[in-house]
């Protein structure tokens, strides 16, 4: 038996691609952002809810990440977001699979194995406009896009690029990258090749940059119910999907200036009822956390005393009337106006929402919920 859950809540997550709706224009698609277990929330359930809610696309990180949503049956077109080498092509073109690319090279490769599958594979070619991680160059991306347009197997059926401040108050940089990216889609058009789908905006330029939507988004945490940044916040009504959930396994009664955990970095000022929760840095609740974090038993807080070991944290309910073994902790979530979210957990311990989600891990079950 789990005793520490995570629970998704799927209508959550239908009511945040509905938002998504709601900022874009009927005509526009939707590439909805499922790479690292759909942000830590299990790729298989959530992608069968969005291939459900009607997506046009998922989009994942690795041909793994792709594979894996084939074997469960997702029909429902899948872009690799990520690297790929040579190694990956079978398996591109056996579980058809849409490729981000931006060296000839590979999509050379990718053209003699699509043309003797006898299909034409559709690619998607990443320009790079300043994020200066992956894809070609704007000043080159006319060039390349000419370079692939007739090779045998392949067919262009979008062009992207990145953005690296979306979610910075300060757009200029981010304008800036979306008019290098829009020269280059214009002079790719000038030599006469047509590519459907135009796509740029992340979850942060989706909820306020209409001109950066084109004809399709990538909404990415969103989808999951936070936004990119605090200022986009009061933008749009999202609800996060996830909640974390343990349990008290073991109440101890601690004299005063006592050591608790590793390094003894937390000493007792009183007697203190220490509970012990079964979950650690190697479920994704961060070593970070110790001496920092809170919780909420019984509608109430309760700090994390101690350092977070790798299986098991230990909190102060000293101040929790009728705390008992068994009781609900929740580590993310809430109940009677207390809430606990990725975001503060991102604030105590200097990260962004997007790792705190991502990390929960395998050990954590998850429970569908709507």
């Amino acid at each position: 038996m789990k005793l520490s859950i995570a629970g998704i809540n799927l209508s959550n997550l239908i009511h945040n691609l509905n938002q998504v709706r709601s900022k874009i224009s009927p005509g526009c698609k939707i590439l909805a952002v499922v790479k690292a277990n759909a942000y830590g929330h299990g790729s298989i359930e959530v992608s069968r809810e969005l291939e459900n809610a009607g997506v046009d696309m998922l989009g994942v990180a690795t041909v793994d990440e792709g594979i894996c949503l084939r074997e469960a049956g997702i029909s429902k077109d899948v872009v690799v977001l990520g690297l790929i080498s040579e190694e990956c092509v079978p398996d591109i073109i056996k579980w058809r699979l849409t490729p981000v690319v931006y060296a000839l090279p590979l999509v050379k490769v990718l053209s003699e194995a699509a043309f003797l599958a006898g299909i034409t594979l559709p690619v998607h070619i990443k320009v790079d406009t300043g994020m200066r991680r992956i894809g070609v160059d704007s000043d080159k991306a006319a060039e390349f896009a000419s370079s692939i347009a007739n090779l045998k197997g392949i067919g262009i059926e979008g062009i992207m690029t990145h953005f690296s401040e979306a979610d910075l108050e300060d757009r200029e940089f981010v304008r800036e990258q979306l008019d290098r990216f829009l020269n280059a889609c214009e002079l790719i058009e000038r030599k006469g090749i047509k590519i459907p789908l135009r796509h740029t905006a992340n979850s942060a330029a989706i909820i306020d940059m209409n001109e950066c939507h084109l004809d399709m988004v990538r909404p990415g945490i969103m989808l999951y119910g936070y936004p990119p940044s605090q200022f986009l916040q009061d933008k749009v009504d999202l609800r996060p999907v996830m909640s974390l959930k343990s349990r008290i396994i073991y109440l101890k009664k601690v004299p005063p200036k006592t050591g608790v955990s590793y390094g003894r970095t937390f000493t007792t000022q009183r007697e203190t009822l220490v509970a012990t929760l079964p979950i650690g840095y190697a479920d994704g609740y961060s070593r970070s956390l110790s001496n920092m974090g809170q919780v909420i038993i019984k509608g109430m807080r309760a700090p994390v005393i101690g350092r977070v070991c790798m299986d098991m944290t230990m909190v102060d309910v000293t101040d929790i009337p009728g705390a008992g073994i068994g009781d609900e902790v929740i580590l993310i979530g809430g109940t009677a106006g207390k809430y606990v979210t990725a975001d503060d957990i991102a604030r105590w311990t200097g990260t962004i929402s997007y790792e705190v989600l991502c990390r929960i891990g395998d050990r954590v079950e998850r429970v569908y919920v709507y």
